[in-house]
């Protein structure tokens, strides 16, 4: 069985049945980061206590021998297929997320109940994620020792993410058992985890057709036993089973604009991604691609409308998926996880022209820089600016049609109106709205390049995707580009 996909053969078993606004970041957003510096030099995170949203990244330690290889990501990181015993890897990600304004890692233990040999013989691939785990852990204790600023830990559980056995809430019991008393009850680790109404935060993701009646049944067969704990079941594709309403939180949506889980009638946790799947994975026509951060955008609205108590970014680093001709459902074509540059959601930094499993090319640094306007406008460090997406023809897609439609998404300060260049030359000018159909009838096969600029806002953030964008001392224009291969007379 594939070992790097695991967590989502539960997802897709529910997946394949039929079935320019002013957000302006606020007084509250400015109090919240203020609060967030205190926090962080107070040692203990405790939510309850914190005036805001606490921003999360999901990520994972699996990059070893026996867990994911490397061979279906879709892209290549910054720094080369690394393994996840790489401390160095650590302390770089740690700083980035310190740039990025990341308060919390949601760390994915979520398919060790597939792996072989069993868990609880602590041996072969899961005890390589307890191993990475603990590294993790010792490493931003040290940091911490250092002075240096790293994100609290979350982790997330599964119950029978795995084959489905009738103990699976007594195994479940035995996983919380283990990690008190091999992780929990280490002083040095105290301060590292976020904790939230005074105890550790928790996850444990559950996805079955029916997540809030499922459990119900599972708990009155045996309770959850985690009393130390403040424990969160987490489910996936809510639009389907809404599990939010029974409190759930979601691991990813097959909408872009991600389902609000509610906790005493407030907002508590929203997951913001550049792209997800619903029914049928990737290749579904459901599935919305990255399109250039566009939808990343879009998906950040909702946290701006509601802003709940936690954020979750999906995600960092998951750079596995199914190879061809493995895919799941009757013909194999439900790929999920990762599948290409276009069909995929990870976020951290890639290399621009490596070569990866389904093509070459990635996306640099554009998803970090663009995480990072959107943190700061969102956390009222920088109210003024304005964050713009241009979505058009996916990258390396070819361009067959006279007209190409443009759309493109903002967040924060409404531009007045915008103008369009191709090649370098304006095309159009004071266009209103947000949509443009782009004549292409006298334009030669090729290459080209298309830009937006927003008239009348401006950003302290290059969102270039050949370096880590650092805020500018002076306003910079707003702008976003596609570059597309025109070729009308292709088959």
């Amino acid at each position: 069985m594939d070992k790097y996909s695991l967590r989502v053969i539960l997802i897709l078993a529910v997946l394949l049945v039929p079935s320019s606004l002013r957000l302006d970041a606020g007084p509250a957003a400015t109090e919240a980061t203020q609060d967030r510096n205190t926090s962080r030099s107070q040692g203990i995170l405790e939510a309850t206590k914190f005036h805001g949203s606490l921003i999360g990244m999901q990520y994972e330690t699996w990059f070893t021998r026996g867990n994911v290889t490397w061979d279906t990501a879709e892209a290549v990181p910054i720094f080369g297929k690394y393994s996840s015993y790489d401390v160095g890897i650590i302390r770089k990600h740690a700083e980035w997320f310190a740039g990025l304004g990341i308060d919390w890692l949601l760390v994915d233990w979520s398919n060790m109940l597939w792996m072989k040999p069993d868990w609880e013989q602590h041996t072969g691939a899961t005890h390589e994620l307890e191993e990475t785990t603990e590294l993790l852990l010792k490493t931003y204790s040290q940091m911490s020792k250092e002075g240096k600023s790293t994100p609290k830990i979350v982790l997330l559980l599964g119950l029978e993410n795995g084959p489905t056995v009738p103990d699976g809430m007594k195994r479940l019991n035995g996983i919380f058992a283990w990690l008190t008393k091999n992780y929990l009850s280490k002083a040095e680790y105290k301060d590292l985890w976020l904790y939230y109404e005074g105890k550790p935060l928790v996850t444990v993701l559950f996805n079955t057709a029916d997540p809030c009646k499922e459990l119900k049944s599972r708990e009155k067969t045996m309770p959850l036993d985690a009393p130390q704990w403040t424990v969160r079941w987490m489910a996936s594709q809510l639009q389907i089973n809404h599990a939010e309403s029974c409190g759930m939180w979601s691991w990813m949506d097959g909408s872009i604009r991600q389902l609000v889980t509610y906790h005493d009638r407030s907002p508590e946790d929203a997951v913001v991604t550049p792209s997800c799947f619903a029914g049928g994975g990737w290749l579904a026509t459901s599935a919305t691609g990255r399109d250039h951060g566009a939808p990343y955008i879009q998906s950040w609205k909702v946290a701006f409308e509601t802003r709940p108590k936690f954020i979750q970014i999906h995600q960092w680093n998951e750079f596995a998926g199914q190879k061809e001709g493995e895919g799941y459902g009757p013909d194999h074509h439900g790929y999920v996880d990762e599948y290409n540059l276009e069909s995929s959601d990870d976020i951290e930094p890639t290399q621009l022209q490596a070569c990866a499993y389904r093509g070459c090319g990635g996306w640099g640094y554009y998803y970090m820089n663009l995480t990072k306007a959107l943190i700061s406008l969102y956390r009222g460090e920088t109210p003024e600016i304005t964050v713009l997406a241009l979505s058009g023809p996916f990258q390396a897609e070819v361009v067959k049609q006279n007209l190409l439609a443009l759309t493109w998404q903002t967040v924060g300060v409404s531009p007045g109106s915008y103008d369009l260049r191709l090649d370098g030359a304006t095309v159009a000018k004071a266009i209103q709205g947000n949509k443009y159909a782009l004549d292409l009838s006298r334009l030669h096969p090729g290459k080209h390049r298309v830009t937006l600029l927003a008239n009348g806002v401006h950003t302290f953030f290059d969102l270039n995707p050949e370096k880590l964008a650092v805020k500018s001392a002076s306003p910079l224009p707003v702008t976003s580009t596609i570059n597309f291969m025109y070729s009308p007379n292709s088959k």
